[in-house]
C-alpha cells in the first residue's frame, strides 16, 4: 500500500502526519517540499525529496508515504490516482477547513479514497462541530466520497516527533511513564492506522 498526505494549505501539520505514518508502517518517506527537512532526519535510505528541479516525474511505488506540500505540483496527480488513501490534514479555523474543502474537491476527481484528520484537536465541541460540517458538505457536494474523519489531539509529542523522526510509540518504548505521558499520541496514531488499513 501507498499513501498520499496532502493539503493545498501549509501548516497543518502534514510532514509530522507522514512521518509517524512512514515511521508507524516502516514505509518509505518522499516529499516534493524543498522547504522540509524531514527527509534528512529519517533513517538512512528511508527519506527523500524530490524537488520540481530536479526530477521531471514522482515515481510511484508502494510501502511510501508521500508528504506533498502546501503548493500546487502537477506531478502529484498520478501519485493520487494511485494511492490507497489520501490523508487530509486540517485545523479547526474556518480558513483551514475552506482550504480542506479545496483540497478535497482537488482530490475528488481522482481518488475517492480520503481521510481527513482534524489535527491539534482539543476536546471541546468546536472539533465535533467541526466533523459534522465537513460530513454535512461531504454528503452534499461528494455523494461517492468514501471519506473518515479522525481527530489527532494536541500533542507536544508529535510536534517535538519531528526532531527525530521516530514514531511515538517507539520513543515510548516500554516506559511506562512515557506510555503515560504519549498515550493520547498512541492511542490516535493506532486509530489512524486502522483508517489506513480498512
Amino acid at each position: 500500500m501507498s499513501f498520499v498526505v496532502y493539503s493545498i494549505k501549509g501548516g497543518v501539520g502534514k510532514t509530522t502526519l507522514s512521518v509517524q505514518i512512514s515511521q508507524m508502517l516502516d514505509y518509505t518517506y518522499v516529499t516534493n517540499d524543498s522547504h522540509s527537512s524531514a527527509h534528512n532526519l529519517m533513517p538512512e535510505e528511508k527519506g527523500f525529496l524530490v524537488s520540481s528541479e530536479e526530477y521531471e516525474e514522482i515515481p510511484f511505488d508502494n510501502n511510501i508515504v508521500y508528504d506533498f506540500g502546501g503548493f500546487k505540483d502537477t506531478r502529484i496527480n498520478d501519485i493520487i490516482k494511485q494511492s490507497n488513501k489520501i490523508i487530509i490534514p486540517t485545523l479547526t479555523s474556518i480558513v483551514d477547513v475552506q482550504a480542506t474543502l479545496a483540497t478535497l474537491k482537488d482530490v475528488y476527481e481522482v481518488n475517492k479514497n480520503i481521510i481527513i484528520v482534524v489535527n491539534r484537536a482539543k476536546n471541546n465541541n468546536k472539533a465535533i462541530e467541526l466533523k459534522e460540517y465537513l460530513l454535512e458538505e461531504i454528503n452534499k457536494s461528494y455523494k461517492e466520497i468514501n471519506a473518515t474523519i479522525l481527530f489527532v489531539r494536541e500533542s507536544s509529542v508529535l510536534e517535538d516527533s519531528l526532531f527525530d523522526c521516530e514514531y511515538v510509540e517507539t520513543k515510548a518504548g516500554s516506559n511506562r511513564f512515557k506510555r503515560h505521558i504519549y498515550r493520547n499520541a498512541i492511542e490516535d496514531m493506532i486509530t489512524l492506522k486502522k483508517a489506513l488499513e480498512s
